[in-house]
């Protein structure tokens, strides 16, 4: 989550104001890398000598690296260990060199966040862990990625969830839970591949999903966003489809495994990926206290529509890629 003010306020031990420490801390959670101007705007100071004054004293002491971007500026990267211990985050790898494009991007994700002060934000796997299980989302619906053990160590392969960082949040007065795509790349082919990988999840709970842009084409972003979440979506609930599932989760429910094959159990993951949501679930209730009520193919189609709408929100920033990333390293 968002670093609150009482979070922050750890790294005013190291020496930092409390608006530099609150600047910090944010950076920390949410990418790690941060613009002279961004730190700027989010103190509302001016790029005067208390500015200078800040950067220099934290690359002197080692809390901050300032590295090349682009032809003439710099970038400055939270590093310190000890910086992220304090805020609870000693292992989270935002403290680690990134490669030019993932600069970009996180770069990209602190302005969106800036831009969004009063919003409520969640960064990190943990946070989302925990928002996920409040809610009951299922664990099969969150995004994930298993890391193979390495040979020799004895250890078993990790799953790590969410690791595209994207930063989620929530506004005052709106229920949704929204999580934004942040693109830094000049096509949306990875745009496609997220809400695939988010479809489940976007399913579940009231959501809406930010496309985050340099300069954004809402035409464009669009048509990708239907084809995903509404087009892909049409005619694979079904009737047939839908029944069966009424069929195959009572008899999970009832723990009556003898009577299914592997198969069925396969399918009946597969049909609840698909039947996720509240309507459904109210449809299969009504199935099973009123069986001789007749469901509809509407009646489907209609339960299983998903509850998501999209929303693009442009930078109007050019953002300078960092040379070769050796010469990055280099810094």
């Amino acid at each position: 989550m968002t670093p609150t003010t009482e979070t922050a306020s750890v790294l005013e031990a190291f020496g930092y104001t409390t608006r530099q420490a609150q600047f910090l801390a944010l950076v920390a959670v949410h990418g790690g890398y941060f613009l002279r101007r961004q730190f700027v705007a989010s103190t509302r100071g001016s790029h005067g000598l208390a500015t200078v004054r800040f950067l220099d004293r934290a690359v002197t002491r080692g809390d901050i690296r300032s590295l090349p971007y682009g032809r003439q500026g710099r970038v400055f990267h939270v590093c310190a260990r000890s910086l992220y211990a304090a805020l609870g985050e000693e292992h989270n790898r935002n403290r680690r060199l990134a490669e030019s494009d993932a600069v970009t991007r996180k770069l990209m994700t602190l302005d969106f966040v800036l831009a969004h002060p009063n919003a409520r934000f969640w960064a990190t796997e943990a946070d989302k862990v925990l928002l996920l299980q409040e809610r009951s989302v299922p664990h099969a619906l969150w995004p994930s990625h298993v890391y193979a053990a390495k040979r020799h160590t004895g250890m078993r392969p990790t799953t790590r969830y969410f690791v595209d960082k994207m930063p989620w949040y929530r506004q005052a007065e709106d229920s949704r839970l929204w999580i934004a795509y942040v693109d830094a790349d000049v096509t949306l082919r990875g745009f496609e591949t997220f809400l695939g990988q988010y479809r489940g999840l976007l399913s579940a709970v009231p959501s809406g999903v930010t496309y985050v842009g340099a300069a954004a084409w809402p035409g464009a972003v669009q048509r990708v966003f239907d084809k995903v979440i509404v087009v892909g979506e049409a005619g694979s609930h079904g009737l047939g489809n839908f029944l069966d599932y009424c069929r195959l989760r009572r008899c999970v429910e009832a723990r009556e495994f003898a009577a299914l094959s592997v198969a069925d159990l396969q399918r009946y993951r597969a049909l609840n990926l698909r039947f996720v949501t509240a309507a459904s679930d109210a449809l299969y209730q009504r199935w099973r206290q009123a069986p001789d009520v007749p469901i509809r193919g509407g009646d489907v189609e209609t339960a299983a529509r998903r509850d998501c709408v999209l929303r693009v929100h442009a930078l109007d920033v050019r953002y300078q890629l960092a040379r070769r990333t050796k010469e990055v390293r280099r810094g």
